[in-house]
């Protein structure tokens, strides 16, 4: 007799298969690495492809409450690194842009592409009802995990700004500062205080709410007897008060640091008792016309030379790690008692607020 030999499987000898898998696992690992690009890689080409197709769309549309002029200047910069992305801009209060957005967006007009603002809960709402697009700016890296909203990848916090009392130096008397929140209601100022309506910003519907909890009584009131004078907007409160239209003003002070560096005579205080804080949101939209335009400015103002202008240009404290302080206000971090104006608006809050001081003041 003789013995049988062992099968061979696919024809390759027992011994000739044990010695082949290792190899062929050898050369399907190389295979991989040789084909997987690095994430860096990756992410790196994909960017390219985004800032290509941007070029491609050739303009971008922005909706921001940002101050005028800054707002302009910001522009020129973003225009100078993308000089094939036209830049647009429209500028309304945060509140009625807002309501702009989500107007255009329920009627089907996508206008926007970005849109930056102090927001209420309209905003969160748009965030779960479609209105922002869902993605990573490369930026992204270099801030803080608490200025992407709930970790969605929507909706960025790129800026801070603080409610507080400006004065013109030349009109007002050291010892005459106002200090604290209730200064501004002390009958000398009848006539010669401003400040922005209530209905138009966000913002002051924060710091009204606060008032509220200083437990300031009916402020609305006090304001209608003490004469009043409502601007538009921060900027229009500013040259109010440089030109001594108004000695007195409360603030939010978007356009107060770069008026104090071009040597406005101004001052601002920021009361012991607290203030409220704003944070400047910032998001792409879902349905942008041109949406590859839109992460290329919205990530362009995340980075260093964009955090550097928004703040140098637009006058508000940024977010980014290692950003310098604002040159002539103090840190958000040194301010005491600072709250997010949010906190205190809830959505019947804020109605009741807006409804009180149109009452007041006769505003339909």
């Amino acid at each position: 007799m003789f013995s049988q030999s062992p099968r061979s499987v696919s024809g390759i000898a027992p011994k000739a298969w044990k010695l082949a898998i290792p190899k062929c696992l050898l050369a399907l690992v190389t295979a991989c690495l040789v084909i997987a690009p690095t994430p860096g890689i990756s992410q790196t080409s994909d960017w390219a492809s985004v800032e290509a197709a941007a070029r491609k769309e050739g303009k971008v549309m922005l909706y921001h409450n940002l101050n005028p002029a800054g707002a302009e200047r910001l522009a020129n910069e973003f225009r100078k690194a993308y000089p094939a992305i036209k830049m647009e801009m429209t500028r309304l209060g945060s509140a009625p842009l807002i309501q702009r957005f989500g107007t255009e967006f329920s009627s089907g007009r996508h206008l926007a592409d970005v849109m930056i603002t102090f927001p209420d809960q309209r905003i969160f709402d748009g965030m779960k009802g479609g209105w922002m697009a869902k993605w990573t700016p490369p930026e992204l890296k270099s801030f803080p995990a608490a200025v992407n909203h709930d970790q969605q990848n929507m909706l960025f916090n790129i800026q801070t700004a603080r409610e507080g009392i400006i004065y013109n130096k030349q009109r007002v008397k050291p010892a005459d500062v106002p200090k604290e929140w209730a200064d501004l209601f002390d009958p000398k100022w009848k006539g010669r205080i401003g400040m922005n309506p209530p209905w138009r910003s966000v913002s002051i519907q924060g710091i009204v709410a606060y008032w509220d909890k200083l437990g300031l009584g009916d402020t609305a009131a006090k304001m209608k007897d003490n004469n009043v004078r409502f601007f538009e907007g921060s900027g229009g409160i500013l040259q109010a008060v440089i030109r001594g239209d108004v000695h007195v003003a409360e603030i939010t002070d978007l356009p107060v640091n770069v008026a104090l560096a071009d040597g406005a005579p101004i001052g601002m205080v920021y009361p012991k008792s607290g203030t409220t804080l704003s944070l400047g949101y910032m998001f792409v939209a879902e349905k942008a016309p041109n949406p590859n335009a839109g992460k290329v400015l919205a990530n362009w103002l995340m980075t260093e030379k964009g955090q550097n202008f928004l703040q140098e240009f637009a006058g508000l404290a940024v977010t980014r790690n290692g950003a310098p302080p604002l040159s002539h206000l103090p840190t958000t971090a040194s301010l005491p008692n600072t709250i997010d104006g949010l906190e205190l608006l809830p959505p019947a809050k804020q109605k009741q607020i807006v409804d009180h001081w149109r009452t007041t003041f006769g505003i339909q």
